[in-house]
C-alpha cells in the first residue's frame, strides 16, 4: 500500500500536533523534547524529501523516551504520566508512518489523545478544543481516504477541493452527531458517583497547596493564575482582612520544611461555633486539586457532607477531590479555638530542631531579657519586620541549614512563607505555643456574578499563636511588612509584572470574563444524578427513574433521527467521483446500448460471465475488460488506469440478433 500524499500528511501533523497541545504545556522539558523533535524531523522530511530513519535510530529514541518518562515522573503509574507516554509515542510513531494505514492509525489516537485531556480540565474552552480537534481530524480522515482511492493508478487523478469545503464537510458532520450527543448528555442515567474510581496512587501533583511547606513553595503559586474557588455569599461579605481561606495546618518543623502533626490530623475538634450564630454563610464552588483538604473561613460551624473537621480545624474529605464540588459552608470568625490546651499539643506547638538558628535564638533570648511578656512579644517581632529593612519580593535567595537566621540577618527579602516560617520560630523560641496556616487569602469579587473568585496566585501563609483564655489568635507577619497584600491581594503587593501579558487592565478583564466559567459550571459540570432525576419537575414530574429516563432517551434520538434523516441523505462530500468507477460505468452503459442490464448484485467477473452468454461475440473483450477492472481494484500490483480506459474506449458491443 503505498502512501499518503504530502497534503494528506501534513494534515495528520496538524491534527496530531492540535491534539496533544493542552499535554505538551503540562509535560516536563525533556518529554517535550522528545515529542518535538519527531515532528520537527517529519516536517523537514516532508519538505526536504528525507529517507525514513533506520531501524535502530527509532529503537533508541523509543528507549530514550521511555527513560524520559521514567526519571520525569517516578513511573508511569499516574494519569499525566501515562498520557505523556501516549503523547511521545504517537510522535515516534510519526516518523515510520509512510502508510496510509499508519497515518489513519495516528489520527484515530489523535482523536483519544484529545479526549484524555477531559481527565484534567473541563472548562469552558475544552469543547471548543474538541470540536477544532474533531474537525481536524475528520479533514484528515478525507484526505486518506481519498488517497486509498487512487492509490492503484499510475497517475493520480487532480483533485481540486478547496480548504473550505473540506471543513465544511467535515463540520456538518459534527453537526449531525451534536443533538444525539446532547441527548445522552441529558437522558442518560448517571450515577451518584463515578462508575470507577481512581486510585489515589496514581493521582498527579496538580498546581496549588501542598501537605508540606518550604521556602519559595507558595512563592511558586503566584504565577498561576488558574481559579482555587469562587465563593457565593448568603448576605454580607466579610471585609478583605477577614478573607483567610483556612487550608492545611503544620505543627511539625525540621529546621527548614514544616508538614502537618499527628495529632492535626487524627484528632477531631473538640467543640465548634453555633451554627444559628455564625454571621457567614457562603457556598464554595471548589475546582478539583486531588487533595484531600477543603476550604473555608475561620471558624467553620459546619462541615460538608463526607468530611471532618480536625483538632486544628482543617477540613478533611474521604476521597480526593478529582472533580468540580460544591459545598455549603457557615463561619465564625469570633469563636474561641482550644482557650485550654493539652500538653501533648503543647508540646508539639512548642518543638524546634536541637541547635538550630542560633542568631535567632540569642535574639529572642536578649527580648525575653527585657521582661517581655508573650502579647509583647508578638509586637515585637512585628515591629521588628515593620521597621527593619525587610522586603516583600519573589526574588529571595536560596536559604541553607538555618533557614530563619539568614532571612533574619543576611536576606532580608522573602515572600509570605517566609515570614510565617520566621514568626513561628521565634514565637517557639519566645516558649508561646505556635503554628503555621496555609491557604488563601482575600479574592475578586465579580460584581456581574456576584461571587468571589479565588485564584491560586492568593495562596499565602500565615501564624496562629495560643494564649490561655484567648486561644488559638491569628497573627499574620506579611501583613506588618507588606499590609496593601492583605488590603488588595497578592497582586497589588507586587507591583511589577510577573511575565510579559501581566497588565492590571488585563486581569481585570480576565476576572470579569470568569463569570462564563462559572455558568458552564453551574449549568453543565455540577449536572449530576440529582440534576437529572429533577429534569422535568416544573412539568409536575418530581424525579425521574432510571428506566424513565431510558425510554426518554430512546424517543428523543428517534425523534432526532426523523428530523436529521432528510439533512443526513443531502450530506454529501466533495463531489469527485471515483476515476475508476466512472470508467467502469460507462462500460456498463455501452452494455445497457445494447439489451444487456447489469444487476449492482454480481461482481465484475459473474457479470462478465453473463454478458459473455448474451454477447457472445463480444465475449472475449468483455472478459479482457472485467479482469482489467478486477485487478486495477483488488489487485497490490494493478495495471495502468489508461488500459482499462483504452479498453473500453475501443469496445463497440454489437446487439446479438440471433
Amino acid at each position: 500500500m503505498t502512501g499518503p500524499s504530502q497534503k494528506a500528511t501534513r494534515w495528520v501533523i496538524a491534527s496530531l500536533s492540535f491534539a496533544m497541545a493542552p499535554q505538551l504545556v503540562k509535560m516536563p522539558i525533556p518529554l517535550v523534547i522528545m515529542t518535538l523533535l519527531p515532528l520537527m524531523w517529519r516536517i523537514g522530511a516532508e519538505i526536504r524529501g528525507w529517507k525514513p530513519l533506520p531501524a535502530l535510530v527509532r529503537h533508541g529514541a523509543t528507549a530514550l523516551a521511555l527513560l524520559a518518562l521514567y526519571f520525569s515522573y517516578g513511573s508511569i503509574a499516574g494519569r499525566r504520566a501515562a498520557i505523556s507516554l501516549l503523547t511521545v509515542m504517537l510522535a515516534l510513531k510519526l516518523i515510520e508512518s509512510y502508510r496510509i494505514r499508519d497515518a489513519r492509525l495516528i489520527v484515530s489516537f489523535s482523536l483519544f489523545l484529545c479526549t484524555t485531556q477531559f481527565m484534567f480540565n473541563q472548562g469552558i474552552l475544552m469543547p471548543i478544543y474538541g470540536v477544532f480537534t474533531i474537525i481536524m481530524v475528520l479533514v484528515t480522515l478525507t484526505q486518506l481516504h481519498r488517497n486509498e482511492a487512487y492509490f492503484a493508478f499510475d497517475e493520480t487523478p487532480p483533485v481540486s477541493v478547496s480548504l473550505f469545503s473540506e471543513l465544511g464537510f467535515s463540520f456538518r458532520l459534527l453537526m449531525l452527531a451534536i443533538p444525539v450527543g446532547l441527548a445522552f448528555f441529558l437522558f442518560f442515567p448517571r450515577w451518584v458517583t463515578p462508575l470507577w474510581g481512581i486510585p489515589e496512587a496514581t493521582l498527579d501533583a496538580k498546581s496549588g497547596l501542598s501537605d508540606s511547606m518550604s521556602p519559595g513553595s507558595i512563592q511558586n503559586l503566584f504565577m498561576d493564575d488558574s481559579p482555587a474557588f469562587r465563593v457565593v455569599f448568603d448576605g454580607r461579605i466579610p471585609q478583605p482582612s477577614d478573607l483567610y481561606w483556612r487550608g492545611p495546618v503544620f505543627w511539625d518543623f525540621n529546621g527548614r520544611t514544616w508538614r502537618g502533626g499527628f495529632y492535626g490530623k487524627n484528632l477531631g475538634v473538640a467543640s465548634q461555633p453555633e451554627a444559628n450564630e455564625a454571621p457567614w454563610t457562603y457556598t464554595v464552588q471548589l475546582e478539583p486539586n486531588e487533595r484531600h483538604w477543603l476550604f473555608a473561613l475561620d471558624y467553620p460551624a459546619t462541615r460538608p457532607r463526607h468530611s471532618r473537621i480536625t483538632i486544628d480545624f482543617q477540613i478533611l474529605r474521604r476521597l480526593p477531590v478529582t472533580q468540580l464540588l460544591q459545598y455549603s459552608m457557615v463561619s465564625d470568625p469570633v469563636f474561641v479555638d482550644s482557650p485550654e490546651l493539652g500538653v501533648t499539643l503543647k508540646n508539639s506547638a512548642l518543638d524546634l530542631p536541637v541547635d538550630s538558628n542560633p542568631r535567632t535564638r540569642k535574639l529572642i533570648e536578649r527580648w525575653k531579657s527585657e521582661g517581655l511578656d508573650g502579647q509583647a512579644m508578638v509586637r515585637r517581632v512585628l515591629t521588628h519586620f515593620n521597621t527593619e529593612e525587610f522586603h516583600y519580593s519573589l526574588d529571595s535567595p536560596l536559604l541553607g541549614r538555618h533557614s530563619v537566621d539568614e532571612f533574619l540577618f543576611d536576606t532580608r527579602t522573602g515572600y509570605c512563607e517566609h515570614y510565617a516560617s520566621a514568626f513561628t520560630v521565634m514565637m517557639r523560641m519566645a516558649g508561646i505555643p505556635s503554628r503555621i496556616v496555609t491557604g488563601y487569602q482575600g479574592g475578586w469579587y465579580n460584581e456581574i456574578g456576584q461571587y468571589l473568585l479565588v485564584r491560586q496566585s492568593d495562596a499565602h501563609a500565615w501564624s496562629e499563636v495560643w494564649f490561655p483564655d484567648q486561644g488559638w489568635t491569628r497573627v499574620d507577619p506579611t501583613a506588618a511588612v507588606s499590609p496593601l497584600r492583605i488590603a488588595r491581594g497578592s497582586l497589588s503587593a507586587i507591583p511589577a509584572p510577573r511575565h510579559l501579558l501581566d497588565y492590571s487592565w488585563l486581569r481585570s478583564f480576565r476576572n470579569g470574563v470568569d463569570i462564563v466559567q462559572q455558568r458552564w459550571n453551574d449549568w453543565v459540570i455540577k449536572f449530576s444524578a440529582d440534576s437529572q432525576a429533577r429534569m422535568f419537575s416544573s412539568f409536575g414530574l418530581e424525579r425521574l427513574t432510571p428506566s424513565m429516563l431510558v425510554a426518554t432517551l430512546f424517543v428523543v434520538i428517534g425523534l432526532f433521527s426523523f428530523l436529521l434523516l432528510p439533512f443526513i441523505l443531502r450530506v454529501k462530500g466533495p463531489d469527485r467521483k471515483d476515476p475508476l468507477r466512472a470508467v467502469w460505468l460507462k462500460f456498463l452503459q455501452r452494455l445497457k446500448t445494447v439489451g444487456f442490464e447489469a444487476l449492482p448484485s454480481r461482481g465484475p467477473i459473474e457479470l462478465a460471465h453473463s454478458a459473455a452468454i448474451q454477447l457472445p461475440r463480444d465475449s472475449r473483450s468483455i472478459h479482457h475488460i472485467a479482469d482489467l477492472y478486477s485487478r486495477s481494484r483488488y489487485s497490490g500490483t494493478p495495471p495502468p488506469l489508461r488500459q482499462l480506459k483504452d479498453a473500453i474506449k475501443d469496445f463497440h458491443p454489437k446487439k446479438n440478433t440471433g
